[in-house]
Order: structure tokens, then C-alpha cells, then sequence
């Protein structure tokens, strides 16, 4: 034989594809797809679901109306010198509020025009799919806007396989992917683990900064709310259980380590609910979604921050 060399090469190079032909029929067949959502929002490939383009979608007992970007809007979509993009999840989306009463229709109205605020929360969306809802927009926010938290410090459980699946990109969808995206979940639930860990949710929103400053945006953290905030709970001023790196508390350090690494305006959620001068019951529905009081406060705490922190004088360079 005078290329032995490279028939070893053949050979291994056929027997992997076997082997990866075999794991991608096994994928197929013993992990099913995820099951397509019903209520109201559309599949992605990758996102897992997304909102429905330019139309209405019933949630939570409101009507959301969406624009042709994707995003929840109060209004028509507008233009402005300065644009801004809020992320996060069903908070900021406004579950159980009216479109005009979400915390970036509120900061729409506080700013005015010349500002076009949209609203990219997502009921459900850890970091991790902000972070690709972002990347996808080919008008740039001049200013970010991060409120995601909940959803990522969330104990993963049997629905979330998706959320995994979002790091793999196409490959999520094949046979591979959910092998792996499966087995990533298995290990995350026998783990009790959340649905992104402490170094996951802190590279996500470093990447969110580093992803802005590419095309001279900037980056804006608001530290969300919840009931244990408040003293109508009964957790209230008890030591969160759990391991270091485990906690809600570590969670929102997390974002603050992140906002002071890159001299990032922070907004403190629940110091913008007290100096409101809401109770708990007035400033949440359930355990850490907004009521309109409550988004009307954080809006207003938003709009102070990007003024104080000299972020309203930017100009637009509409890429």
C-alpha cells in the first residue's frame, strides 16, 4: 500500500462521520423537539420563541401590541437622535400591564421626543437570548438598557431545555444539539442549579457591554425588584439560603460587579420603589413582576440615572 498515511486518515475521518451520523439519528429519535408554543408567540430557530411581528398577541390578561421589529410598543414606531433598547425578560415586557404603561413606554414619555425607546423584554428570556436579540438588530442601540435577572437566576426545569440550546446556535436544532442541550438540562435540574450560573449570567452581561462598546454604545444595569425586598414578605431581612454563588443576593452583585468593572450607570430597582414611596403590594403583582405604579417608579429612576450620568446628550449615529 503506498499511501497508508492517508487511508488512516480516510478511516477516521469515515469513522466520524459514522459515529456523528449515529449520534445525530439517536438525537432525533430519543430527544423530541421542543414543543412549539400556543400562546401567542411565534418559534426561532434559536431564540426558541420570539414575539409576533406587527400584530397583537393576548398575555397575562392584557392586549400587547407588537411593532414591526419584534418589540412591545405603546406607540407607532419612532425615531429619534438618541435611541435606547431595554432587555430582560417578562418584567420589562410588562406582564400584566397595559403597552403604554410598561417601564420603556414610561421612559419614552418621561424623555420625550428625540428619544425612540423600545422594549425588548421577552417573557421567559435569560441573558444569554437578550444577548442574540440584541446582535440581531441592525439599527444598534446608542444606550442598552439590562434589567434581566429573574429568569437566569430561575431554577432550571423541564421546559428549559431551550435556554441551553441558545449557546449552540444552529447546531440546537439538530440531533447533536439535542443530545446536548438534554444532557445540559439533566445536569442543571440534578444539580438544583439555575438556568445560567453565577459565571454565565456575569460573562453574559460583560459580553452585553463588550457587544455595545463595538459600535460606541453604552450599557445601563437596573438591579430588578422582588417581594423579598419588601417587609410584606415573609423573608423579608432574613439570610437568603444557599451557597455562595447560588443566591439572589449574589446575583445582583454579580451585575453590580459588572456595572463598576465598566464605570456603567447602575439603577438601583428597589431604592427607585422606596423613594416612590411604594409599599411591596403596591409596587409588585406576584413575586417580581411590576405593577403600573411600579414601572412608572423605575422608568422615572432610569430617566434621573441616564441624566445624571450625562447619557441623554448623546447623539444617535444611526448605524
Amino acid at each position: 500500500m503506498k499511501h497508508p498515511a492517508r487511508h488512516r486518515i480516510i478511516l477516521a475521518l469515515a469513522s466520524l462521520v459514522l459515529s456523528l451520523g449515529g449520534l445525530e439519528i439517536a438525537g432525533r429519535l430519543v430527544v423530541a423537539a421542543p414543543v412549539e408554543r400556543t400562546d401567542g408567540f411565534v418559534s426561532d430557530p434559536v431564540l426558541g420563541w420570539a414575539l409576533p411581528s406587527g400584530s397583537q398577541m393576548r398575555w397575562r390578561g392584557k392586549t400587547a401590541t407588537i411593532n414591526g421589529r419584534g418589540f412591545r410598543a405603546h406607540r407607532e414606531n419612532t425615531s429619534g437622535d438618541l435611541s435606547i433598547l431595554m432587555v430582560g425578560d417578562s418584567s420589562v415586557f410588562g406582564d400584566g400591564v397595559a403597552d403604554n404603561e410598561t417601564m420603556p413606554a414610561q421612559l419614552s414619555l418621561r424623555l420625550g421626543a428625540g428619544v425612540d425607546v423600545q422594549n425588548g423584554g421577552v417573557p421567559g428570556y435569560t441573558c444569554w437570548q437578550s444577548r442574540i436579540l440584541v446582535a440581531r438588530q441592525t439599527q444598534k442601540p446608542d444606550i442598552l438598557l439590562v434589567y434581566n435577572l429573574h429568569s437566569d437566576f430561575r431554577r432550571a426545569s423541564s421546559h428549559d431545555r431551550v435556554i441551553g440550546a441558545t449557546q449552540l446556535g444552529r447546531l440546537g436544532n439538530t440531533g447533536v444539539g439535542r443530545l446536548i442541550s438534554s444532557l445540559a438540562l439533566k445536569l442543571r435540574m440534578m444539580a438544583k442549579a439555575s438556568n445560567l450560573d453565577i459565571d454565565e449570567y456575569s460573562i453574559c452581561l460583560q459580553d452585553l457591554v463588550d457587544d455595545q462598546q463595538q459600535h460606541g454604545g453604552v450599557t445601563v444595569f437596573v438591579v430588578p425588584i422582588t417581594d423579598v425586598d419588601f417587609p410584606s414578605s415573609h423573608l423579608f431581612g432574613s439570610e437568603e439560603p444557599g451557597a455562595l454563588g447560588t443566591r439572589l443576593v449574589d446575583y445582583r452583585q454579580a451585575m453590580r460587579d459588572v456595572a463598576a468593572k465598566n464605570g456603567s450607570v447602575l439603577v438601583d430597582g428597589v431604592s427607585a420603589i422606596k423613594a416612590a414611596g411604594l409599599t411591596g403590594d403596591g409596587a409588585l403583582q406576584d413575586v417580581v413582576h411590576p405593577t403600573a405604579a411600579g414601572h412608572r417608579a423605575l422608568a422615572k429612576a432610569i430617566a434621573e440615572g441616564l441624566s445624571q450620568g450625562g447619557l441623554l446628550g448623546k447623539t444617535s449615529q444611526k448605524r
